[in-house]
Order: C-alpha cells, then structure tokens, then sequence
C-alpha cells in the first residue's frame, strides 16, 4: 500500500507540474481539507464496551480547465482511525483503505458546453446526491459512472434531465457485480422545485439477505431493486418546507433451486419545514425545525415478500462516524447505527434493529441560536419507532443533542457535540441503558 500512496502522491505533483507550464491554457486549483474528530461513545447495550478513538481524515483535490469544453478534477483521500481499542484492523469500512493509506475518491472528466451549455457530461469516479440523499448518495466516496444533465432548450419550459449509469464497488469488499442506473427529471416553478425520479438496482453474486421480519438470513444470488420517488421544496426568503415519498419494487432470488424469488415492496415518505428570523433579544438570529421521516417494515405474514423499504445506496456516512436522525442513533428509513459492527456497512444484516425490526419513524424537533457572529448553540429532540416487530414492541427510544459550532475564521472551524440516547422497549431489557455520545471536531480548509 506505501507503493500505492507514493504513485497517487507523484501523480499528483506529476500533473500539477505540468498544468502549471501551461497556464496560458488552463486554470489550475490545488487545495486541501482537512477534519479531525474526538468520539466518545458509551453504549446503549450492557453488553458492548463503549469506545474513545480520533477520526483523523485528509481530502487533497486538484481541479483544472483543460480548455473551456473540458475540466478534470482529481481528489485523494486518506482516513486515520487513533486510539481505537475495541475493534481489530484493518478496519472494516465501505471505504478501500481506513487506516492511513491514500486512496482515490474521484477523479472524473467535465464537458459542460455540449449543446450551447445545455448538456454537461461527467465521466469516471465521481460524487453522486440527489437532494438530501435520502435514496441516493456516495457519502465522499464516488461512483464510477458516466452522467449526463440536459436543460431544457425553452426558457418558458423550465425542466432540467438527468441520467446516470454506474458501476458499483463499494469499498472494494462487496462480493457482487452492481449495477446502479437513475434518471431524474426536475421542474422549477417561482419558489418551488419538483423532482420525479427513477433508480434502479441490479446486484448479481452469492450474498446474506435477510427479510425485515425474520430473524436469520437466507443465502441469495440476485437482487433486483427498483426505487420511484417524487420530491418537492418551496424555498422562501428565510424559510422552507419539503416533502417526498418513494415506492419500492423487486424481487430477490435465492441461491438454490427450487425456492420462490421473494418479492420486494414498501414505502417512504419525509417532510419537513422551518425557518430562521432575528431577534433583538440575546438569542440573536434564531431557528427552528421539524422533521418526520418514514420508511416501511415487513409484514411477517406475507413469507414471499418482504415490505421493508430499504434504499442501499441512502447517505449514511460521514467518514467513520454514521450520519442521519440524531447524531447517535443516526437513522435513516430503514437502519440505525449499529454498535455491534459500528464502522461496517449498513445491510439487512447489520441494521442496528433488534432482531425481527424493521421500518423506522423518525421526529425531529429542533432549534438554534447565533448569539455572536462566529458562534452557533443547537439543540434537537428525535423519537424513534419501529413499524413492525415480531413481538410487537416498536418504540426504539429518544435522544437529546446539544451542539456548538464556533468558526475561527473562513478556513477554520469547530465543532462540539454531546448526545444521550435512551433506548426504548424494543430492545432487550436486560442489555439497554442510555447511551451517551461526545465529539469534538476541527476542520480546516486550506
């Protein structure tokens, strides 16, 4: 792997050098970012020793106009996990390396004037996010994919087209052949943008699935998902309100002959409104929010089809650390942080439900403050509920996140944060407690 960092490392310099003698036909943008987190985690089970550890990440990008029809953009990145005491290395992560070495998160080629500027084509390793992330994200990672976004050629016609193919490999551990291909069409009205779209999922190779309502998982070797969704956000001078709903289809075949494909089904839906205002008392400018998100579960009583919405590709992850509803619990539609295997990637295996769980209600409440200019106070209330459990018990529990952001400068900032999550009946009574969950953070933009 030292072999692999000091190529990326010469290739970097190798290509700067060169742009940089040919100035007068290019622009050149060379930089850096830079985050270093401190976690603390004490477990909400008895069971699970809790962990102290440094989530240390460096991102280096290289950005450049071959010429004013072509860019390229190149980014390497590197994770470094300190002090982790718990868990064996090399760690088990969605990302190829997690353990110092550099490694490549994108690099791509731009056209953006096809077509008088009406079409822009991206090619190779690239980031991927519609909206909120909410069925699909690369979470810093990067797709392999070509893409292409059309914008309407009538001005009175206010549509825009997007489309993409890509070839997944995430992590470089899946052991199935994926293919991940989209299409979305947006509508911009005055204040109000819709989004139709269409994502489809193909993944072809013996793997674990498990079914929202069982308790052990079946051997498979094809997995066909398709995910239909329409999403809106009206955006006012200092407020907003979103909403979207999605519907699952598919099916998932079994590796052995003989046994019925089991059909894929389910629902989401989100939305969510708010909006900031000054004030002239100390609480300076001031924010509040609510949000309600959820995703299907499975109906034990229908054997051949499982009803769990599960988007694979949703935004989880921000570098180890797992993103969503409540910066503990971190859910999603259809999955939680799971300290049992907390760095892995999310799966019907490793959902972070208890056993025969599935389909998450999430409610966020929450509100925040900017005194002085540099410095932000937030506080979010969430409550979490499974749809459907096998012995009836849903309420997954609550949590309370109190935060700080301070920005030293424009390149500098920091963060801190300190979480209680207390579990509900759902999971086992002689494991729970309340979890507690402290980090701090630096970022650095150079």
């Amino acid at each position: 792997m030292q072999t692999q960092r000091y190529f990326i490392l010469s290739a970097l310099l190798f290509i700067a050098g060169a742009l940089s003698r040919r100035a007068e036909a290019t622009t050149l943008s060379i930089g850096a970012d830079y985050f270093l987190r401190s976690v603390s985690i004490a477990e909400r089970d008895k069971t699970i020793k809790g962990n102290e550890y440094y989530d240390q990440r460096a991102i280096g990008y290289l950005t450049t106009d071959l010429s004013k029809d072509v860019e390229a953009t190149l980014r390497v990145q590197s994770i470094t996990p300190w002090g982790l005491e718990n868990s064996t290395m090399p760690l088990a992560t969605r990302y190829p390396e997690a353990n110092g070495n550099l490694w490549l998160q994108n690099a791509f080629v731009r056209m953006p004037n096809i077509w008088k500027g009406r079409i822009i084509v991206t090619a190779g390793r690239q980031p991927l996010q519609w909206g909120d992330g909410e069925i699909l994200a690369d979470d810093s990672l990067g797709f392999d994919a070509l893409r292409a976004q059309i914008k309407s050629p009538w001005r009175r016609i206010p549509l825009d087209l997007e489309g993409f193919t890509a070839k997944i490999n995430e992590g470089l551990r899946e052991p199935t052949d994926t293919d991940l291909h989209g299409v979305l069409l947006g509508i911009d009205r005055d204040n109000v943008r819709w989004e139709l779209m269409g994502l489809w999922e193909n993944a072809k190779g013996n793997q674990e699935f498990e079914m929202g309502g069982s308790t052990s998982p079946i051997g498979i070797s094809k997995l066909q998902r398709q995910i239909y969704g329409v999403r809106f956000k009206v955006n006012l001078k200092d407020a907003y309100f979103k909403g979207a709903y999605y519907q699952q289809k598919g099916n998932v075949r079994y590796q052995e002959p003989g046994f019925k494909d089991i059909t894929l089904s389910g629902e989401a839906y989100s939305f969510g409104l708010g909006g900031r205002s000054s004030t002239k008392k100390i609480v300076g400018r001031f924010g509040a929010f609510l949000e309600y998100a959820l995703g299907s579960g499975d109906d034990v009583n229908t054997p051949n089809e499982d009803e769990a919405f599960r988007p694979t590709y949703a935004s989880r992850w921000d570098g180890l650390e797992r993103k969503g509803y409540g910066r503990y619990f971190a859910s999603t539609f259809s999955d939680a942080y799971s300290p049992t295997d907390s760095f892995a990637s999310a799966s019907s295996l490793n959902d972070g439900l208890p056993e025969g769980t599935s389909g998450i209600q999430s409610i966020r409440f929450g509100v925040d403050s900017t005194p002085l200019a540099p410095l932000t106070l937030t506080f979010d209330y969430y409550q979490f509920k499974a749809q459907k459990n096998i012995v009836g018990k849903k309420e997954l529990g609550v949590e309370f996140d109190y935060g700080l952001l301070y920005r030293y400068s424009g390149l500098v900032t920091l963060k801190a944060a300190t979480c209680r999550f207390k579990p509900g009946e759902a999971f086992p009574e002689d494991f729970r407690k309340t979890a507690e969950f402290t980090s701090l953070e630096l970022e650095i933009k150079f």
